[in-house]
């Protein structure tokens, strides 16, 4: 196989680009797309006969390898997410709400209980004292 780069003018044929693997089609002789940095390989018609059906069955057996494989990288990422989700649920639910040590280191002073007016007479008490002592 011949090498040429960018840009250079060849032959009809078949031309690997090294870099990005992809093969162009001259029909008629012309400049290579691309730049003076990409090289090119020409690839002899005998070998791209050859190669066809190899490539072909390739991707025949290869194709549904690739849809399992999908298949179990987003059936794999949704079960880590749920695990991760169950796992930080259930760390939430072993977590004390409550902490008593916290208010004894606040510092503040406790709150004064509310204070009852007992001089003030209470209607209903006495009303259900009368009814009880009938």
């Amino acid at each position: 196989m011949t090498t040429y780069t960018g840009t250079q003018t060849v032959t009809n044929g078949f031309y690997l680009n090294t870099k990005t693997f992809s093969l162009e089609t001259l029909s008629q002789p012309g400049t290579l797309p691309g730049t003076e940095l990409d090289t090119y390989r020409r690839v002899p018609m005998v070998a791209m006969l050859a190669a066809a059906p190899l490539l072909g069955l390739l991707f025949v057996m290869f194709l549904p390898l690739v849809g399992f494989a999908m298949m179990l990288k987003l059936v794999g990422t949704k079960v880590a997410a749920f695990a991760a989700n169950l796992s930080t649920q259930g760390v939430r639910v072993l977590r004390p709400s409550w902490v008593p040590a916290l208010a004894f280191l606040t510092h503040s002073k406790p709150a004064a209980p509310a204070k009852t007016d007992t001089t003030e007479p209470d209607a209903w008490k006495d009303d259900v004292e009368k009814k009880l002592h009938q």
